[in-house]
């Protein structure tokens, strides 16, 4: 199922007077598809050009991962 969506304004606006802040509305047969329900907790991944919603039910049990950052001239 593929649908066209708005990420909308949401909450109060900021002291530059702009939102900072999107909601994005889904639809019961949306949520029926992905095997979610209105009120189910989920995790929220964003990538690059991405946003992946999942079930926190359905989270793996992975070891966590510890990442570093590094300037350029360290890694020489």
């Amino acid at each position: 199922m593929v649908r066209k969506k708005k990420l909308n304004p949401s909450g109060s606006k900021g002291q530059d007077d702009k939102f900072h802040n999107a909601h994005l509305s889904l639809n019961e047969d949306e949520l029926e598809a992905a095997g979610m329900e209105v009120g189910d907790e989920v995790f929220v991944r964003v990538r690059e050009d991405m946003i992946i919603i999942q079930k926190s039910g359905k989270w793996p049990n992975r070891k966590t991962l510890k990442v570093e950052t590094r300037s350029p001239d360290e890694t020489k």
